[in-house]
């Protein structure tokens, strides 16, 4: 009872309450095949704050992409191809590099992270995390309709690269 109102004046970006949610214990075994307690240590965003998360993302890639053509623009016979090179490779490896570095833009923002389902304090590495923007990309939205029914709200890019969003760390 106490945790909950430890953490009832948390508000979103909307300024909509937040009430706590946790990784739930019994999903989670490692390599010994024993459980690990995460419960009450990592919470995990809403899907508001993810969608508000992917938004940010987006407008930070449409705003390099203006910033590549500008810099292109400025530089004299810059091939048709090699603009379209750079814009493809721009926004298929924002997302893939930045979130193996840490976390995108909208991530930071938005205080969540990608991380190993099964350990959350490890980052994935970068063909992981590919292959997850890779899936995210050609579902879609369909992606996104586990997290309402699945405990751990995690969409169908995070189990087939097992991975989960968190937000932070509460200390013990």
């Amino acid at each position: 009872m106490n945790e909950i109102n430890q953490f009832s004046d948390r508000k979103d970006i909307l300024g909509q309450e937040i009430l706590p949610v946790y990784i739930r214990t019994e999903e989670i075994e490692n390599e010994k095949k024993e459980k690990i307690d995460y419960s009450k240590v990592y919470l995990l965003p809403s899907i508001k704050t993810r969608y508000i998360s992917i938004f940010i993302d987006t407008v930070t890639i449409i705003l390099l992409s203006f910033g590549l053509s500008k810099l292109f623009d400025s530089i004299e016979n810059v091939p048709d191809f090699i603009r379209g090179l750079t814009f493809v490779v721009a926004i298929i490896l924002y997302e893939p590099i930045l979130v193996s570095i840490g976390a995108t833009f909208g991530q930071v923002i938005m205080n969540i992270r990608v991380r190993s389902f099964k350990n959350p304090n490890k980052k994935l590495n970068f063909l992981l995390v590919t292959m997850r923007f890779i899936l995210k990309l050609l579902l879609g939205w369909i992606s996104f309709l586990t997290i309402s029914f699945n405990p751990n709200r995690r969409a169908i890019h995070d189990f087939a690269s097992g991975s989960i969003m968190i937000e932070g760390k509460i200390e013990e």
